[in-house]
């Protein structure tokens, strides 16, 4: 029996109010199934698109319109009058008046009932504001979901539950809102309770359930503790929550809420020492928001006073080529890291949607240098075929990118930008797992570690193993499917392909996961001073990737046993095996695969038959020490500072290396390295080392930076040397 031939439409869409042609509306089949097409009008309306055999119906949508879908007849031209999409938005506060972000707002026709579908989902931003858009004209309700920990016989639980507009809980007694098309009805708000519940330990509530509410009071517990919650400029934090807790005895916690003013009184304090800790939305914790304080019985203590830092936001615009704007665009910021021994740029927060007048608000943001970025949408979106990532001003090229800088709680307005228009391509295939059925976990398409561009989009997958990734440009990619770690010694399975991508779709590719392979060892010890062995949990042996493109996100721990054995299962890609925590008393002397050192080498694993089972981690207590202190050009102590040891070897400047050091000189301006391996290094001192990322300042290039002005040591065997080092600038 013959295939039926994908049909041709074409057609043409319009605006209803005034008969104009609508330029860029997203022409699509639904539902949509793998190589459904997608298509864009051109500058006249029109559109053609090959519907698969068996599709009904084709929708036509464009930001500020609501959607429209007819079915097709073979040989009919379709005309598409798509009405201006009506709006709903609001703000969800809290009783205080303060906005409460991250709120999930819902759409449900009217009238409502708990079984009514969900019409569309959004959240609130850091303003407490949401906005609903590109609605048919209709009769709506509108919900918000709010939680609550619920403790009963000693458990605890959260309780999820809606409140329907104008703030009922029941679905029924909600009245709808009517609108027509273009509408827009913008005082649609909630006010929900304040609920400090939330911020009290679970096994406080769970207990506190047994004991049947409130714990008996502590007649000795009369102590108070005030303070004032500011920020580092002395403005005040209304209604910032402050916690008083022990970690030694968490049932001891209080919670209570700053006034107006930013001042807080916790009361009925017994003796002891506690931390007071701060927090609030939209602001960040430093060292200032967190303070320990020891009470006597009956103290009043006061200006226990906490700073935090009020977070930024970045807001602005995306349109398309031809400056209309662009609804559901994923807008994302990235900054410059270094990990996994190269500096790439990175996701940086939560990304966040344009609206249907392109309009989108991140918000909080950390001081730093950004790129803001924007692509056509999650794969749960509207893709817009021919649009791929572009970076402000306006530009695919994330190397022509301007970066904009952000201060403390600095507000950036006016970002606004095109998104670019380019070749692209589908990428598809079918993902297997080991046993031939189709793969569960993650499947994901990421540029391959020589793009500088490192984030990441999940595909599109299907029931029977199918998948695909729209929208891709040119350049080179790595497909990760990854079933995720099974416990904390097993990754899992795993499988990747590299994938070129050109002008051209790329269809069949497989992908299939791998079990891994297995290793399988034991420590042993070298004594040299009749050292205890430590305990199992103060050492940590991992297989770190020997290439990121190769190994999944999330790396395997070995399970150490009673008897020193050890194991690891699944593991794939090249790894080079590394004592990654230890106890200062010991060191690593040598790892042996079979007799043979294997000791800093990558190994080739992802087969049943490249499994290990003949490992020996060999510990000494024979410790290669470093001390000393570190001072400034002036002569002074410079405790905070930062000294980095590394090898005069360069070939053992990648990442995680265990030649390379950094240590912080602590009161007085000292430092003390211990357990390097035998050889020559530099040593060197900075006030601070590269902040962009924890492992910035293995970067090979700024190591170099440091040479000319660094000190020479050589270790042996059990050495302790006695270094004084000046601070090098940078």
């Amino acid at each position: 029996m013959r295939a039926q031939p994908a049909l041709t439409i074409s057609g043409r869409v319009l605006s209803d109010a005034t008969g104009d042609p609508l330029a860029n509306a997203r022409i699509a089949v639904t539902p949509a199934v793998q190589g459904a097409p997608v298509a864009l009008t051109d500058g006249n309306g029109r559109f053609s698109i090959s519907v698969p055999p068996g599709q009904a119906r084709i929708v036509a949508s464009k930001s500020g319109y609501a959607r429209s879908e007819l079915t097709p007849a073979a040989g009919q031209t379709l005309e598409f009058k798509l009405a201006r999409g009506a709006v709903i938005s609001g703000r969800v506060v809290d009783q205080l008046g303060d906005p409460v972000p991250g709120t999930s707002v819902f759409l449900q026709p009217a009238p409502a009932s708990a079984t009514s579908p969900r019409l569309a989902i959004t959240s609130t931003d850091d303003r407490g504001e949401y906005r609903l858009a590109g609605l048919a004209a209709g009769a709506f309700a509108v919900s918000v979901v709010r939680a609550s920990v619920i403790a009963t016989n000693g458990q605890t639980r959260t309780n999820f539950y809606q409140v329907y507009y104008p703030g009922v809980t029941e679905p029924e007694r909600a009245p709808p809102l009517r609108l027509q098309s273009g509408e827009e009805r913008s005082d649609v708000d909630f006010v929900v309770p304040v609920d400090l519940q939330m911020l009290y330990p679970a096994v406080m509530l769970a207990r506190l359930s047994q004991q049947g509410g409130a714990p008996p009071k502590d007649p000795a517990a009369t102590g108070i503790v005030r303070g004032r919650v500011t920020t580092a400029d002395g403005r005040a934090v209304p209604h910032a929550r402050v916690r008083l807790f022990t970690p030694a005895d968490l049932m001891r916690t209080q919670v209570t809420l700053a006034d107006d003013a930013g001042q807080f009184e916790l009361r009925e304090i017994a003796k002891g020492a506690f931390h007071v800790a701060a927090l609030r939305d939209g602001y960040a914790t430093t060292e200032a928001s967190d303070r320990v304080i020891e009470l006597s019985e009956g103290e009043t203590r006061e200006r226990v006073d906490l700073t935090l830092v009020r977070l930024g936001t970045v807001s602005g615009e995306i349109v398309d080529e031809l400056g209309d704007p662009l609804q559901g665009a994923s807008v994302q910021l990235l900054r410059l890291k270094y990990e996994a021994g190269r500096r790439r740029l990175v996701t940086a927060g939560e990304a966040a949607l344009t609206d249907d007048l392109g309009r989108f608000h991140v918000f909080d943001i950390s001081p730093g240098q950004y790129i803001v970025s924007a692509s056509p949408g999650s794969i749960l979106a509207a893709d817009l075929p021919g649009y791929a990532r572009s970076y402000f001003p306006g530009t695919p090229n994330p190397a022509a990118a301007q970066f904009i800088s952000m201060a403390p709680a600095q507000d950036i307005a006016g970002i606004a930008f095109a998104m670019s228009r380019t070749a692209t391509a589908r990428v598809t295939g079918r993902a297997l797992g080991a046993d031939g059925g189709p793969a569960g976990g993650s499947l994901t398409l990421a540029p391959s570690q020589q793009s500088i561009v490192a984030t990441s989009v999940g595909a599109r997958r299907f029931p029977d193993g199918t998948f695909e990734f729209p929208n891709v440009p040119p350049g080179q990619y790595i497909i990760r499917a990854d079933r995720g770690r099974s416990n904390s010694s097993t990754e899992g399975e795993f499988g990747v392909l590299p994938v070129s991508v050109g002008d051209r779709d790329v269809t069949g590719l497989l992908v299939q996961t791998s079990p891994g392979s297995a290793i399988a060892g034991r420590f042993t010890f070298d004594t040299y001073n009749n050292s205890k062995p430590p305990a199992q949990s103060a050492l940590e042996l991992v297989p770190l990737p020997g290439d990121v493109d190769q190994a999944p996100l999330n790396h395997a721990s070995a399970d150490i046993h009673a008897d020193w054995t050890f194991e690891m299962k699944g593991i794939n890609g090249p790894r080079r095996l590394e004592l990654v925590r230890m106890p200062p008393e010991w060191a690593l002397k040598e790892i042996r695969v079979n007799g043979i050192d294997a000791t800093d080498r990558v190994l080739p694993f992802g087969r049943i038959n490249q499994s290990l089972t003949g490992v020996e981690v060999v510990l000494t207590d024979r410790i290669n020490t470093i001390a000393g202190t570190v001072a400034d050009d002036r002569g002074q102590l410079a405790p905070g500072s930062s000294v980095i040891i590394f090898s005069v070897d360069r070939d053992r400047w990648y990442s995680s290396s265990r030649f390379l050091r950094i240590a912080a000189a602590g009161a007085g301006g000292a430092f003390s390295v211990a357990g390097l391996p035998y050889g020559s290094y530099y040593a060197a001192a900075v006030d601070k080392p590269p902040n962009d990322g924890d492992d910035a300042w293995q970067d090979p290039e700024f190591l170099r930076s440091l040479v000319t002005r660094a000190s020479s040591v050589t270790l042996g065997d059990g050495h302790t040397v006695s270094l004084n080092l000046r601070l090098t600038a940078r």
